[in-house]
């Protein structure tokens, strides 16, 4: 990406989310669908991965309902989009009405165990939602784990917004000292669990009938320092507005060993699996989930 271009990319993308910001709720929605109907035309490469990979999840649905869920999977990426860049110019009042977490005690219980909480999600809804509000609305700030974007303007705009409520940032492949920190700490990392991991580092567990790549880290760190697991699932409601179901995956059963983290890492997937079954338009499909699926033991 080129000088031009990167500092194009970045305007575009801050002025965009003032004006997002202005926005009501269901003119959002209404855009980000013809942003999502435009990202789907943009690429024939990425939009047949998408279908592939709905295709191979369910094949009992017929080929409309397939591509049924691909349109939507692209609308909820613009929706997506326009949200997350209006962050940086929405006040907490306002943010507070967009998202509701139900099972809040249940975190709060966690919590107080003083042992530290991995939350996990996945690109699901609006995944940048469940961390950015989580600290406004259920109170501690985490350590968001994040994938660098490609546009480091963009990049870093992004992580402004994100830590604008007190949360902290780091790249994956500088996490694990603050990582344990953080746990050590009793403190809250929050991470998405739902893209492809090493194939040879990592661990295949059961997706959509396929084994997938999933990173072993949540698992092997709960399993170690007896740290909660739990999910949060950023479901669009009907409304435009978004309710997070806060769930413990339970690991006191399990030992830290392969075997145990192998068995939480495929209790923690499952629990994102029924989540995307329920509304499979809401998840980001575009991603190459399965491209180690091959070389699984």
């Amino acid at each position: 990406m080129n000088k031009l271009s990167t500092y194009f990319s970045a305007i575009t993308y801050f002025t965009l989310g003032y004006f997002s910001s202005l926005m009501p709720i269901k003119i959002r929605v209404l855009l980000g669908n013809l942003i999502g109907d435009f990202l789907r035309l943009l690429s024939s490469k990425r939009k047949n991965i998408t279908l592939d990979n709905i295709e191979h999840a369910f094949p009992d649905k017929s080929g409309k309902e397939q591509i049924n869920i691909m349109k939507e999977s692209y609308r909820n990426l613009g929706i997506t989009l326009l949200e997350t860049t209006a962050l940086g110019f929405m006040p907490k009042s306002k943010l507070k009405k967009l998202l509701k977490f139900e099972n809040r005690t249940l975190f709060d219980e966690a919590y107080r165990r003083g042992k530290g909480i991995i939350l996990i999600s996945g690109h699901y809804g609006n995944w940048e939602l469940v961390a950015y509000a989580g600290s406004i609305i259920l109170g501690p700030s985490f350590l968001i784990v994040v994938h660098p974007l490609k546009n480091p303007l963009i990049d870093r705009i992004l992580n402004h917004y994100r830590t604008k409520a007190g949360n902290q940032v780091i790249p994956m492949g500088k996490a694990a000292k603050p990582i344990f920190s953080t746990i050590r700490k009793g403190g809250i990392i929050a991470l998405l669990v739902d893209q492809s991991a090493t194939f040879d580092k990592d661990v295949f567990v059961d997706f959509f009938g396929r084994p997938a790549s999933t990173y072993e880290a949540p698992a092997s760190l709960a399993l170690k320092f007896d740290v909660p697991i739990i999910t949060g699932f950023c479901e669009r409601q009907k409304n435009g507005t978004y309710l997070v179901k806060l769930n413990e995956i339970k690991h006191d059963d399990l030992q830290n060993n392969p075997d145990g983290i192998l068995e939480l890492t495929s209790r923690h997937v499952k629990s994102l699996e029924d989540q995307i079954r329920k509304k499979p338009g809401q998840w980001a499909w575009q991603h190459r989930r399965w491209k180690h699926s091959h070389l699984a033991k």
